[in-house]
């Protein structure tokens, strides 16, 4: 699939990548807190040299509640052999993830919502997991 060259954000852009070390819940993305955020980019890299697990988790202002986990390859997006894994095109997310009139899949978060993150297990020694957002209002 073609990546979107026309996004329709009327507000601000912003993007961010998230370092994962260990089992800690880390912020992904922070969504709008009176709008609704679209995000349109939710895609992870490690170095690790087995297979991981990835626990997505939605935060609604109050609580994180687990929305779903991923495998991620060893070495995805880490050599030119294995992309990124794109977690809005994955099976596991696909109960929440949408699909607009041009075909771009994006994820809607409510007002104050945001996306979290954390390993399943712990990571080889030394080795890391990196989570890309972006989206917009």
């Amino acid at each position: 699939m073609a990546a979107n060259k026309e996004p329709i954000f009327v507000g601000a852009i912003s993007g961010k990548i998230t370092e994962l070390s260990d089992t800690t819940e880390a912020d992904v993305f922070a969504g709008d807190a009176t709008e609704s955020t679209r995000l349109d980019v939710l895609a992870v890299s490690t170095d690790d040299t087995a297979d991981k697990d990835l626990i997505v988790l939605f935060f609604d202002g109050t609580a994180s509640r687990k929305a779903t986990t991923v495998k991620i390859p060893l070495s995805s997006g880490n050599t030119n052999a294995l992309a990124p894994v794109n977690l809005l095109a994955s099976a596991q997310m696909a109960p929440h993830v949408q699909v607009d009139a041009a075909g771009n899949k994006f994820l809607n978060l409510p007002p104050g919502w945001s996306i979290k993150a954390q390993e399943a297990a712990a990571p080889t020694s030394g080795k890391k997991m990196w989570v890309f957002a972006r989206g917009g209002k």
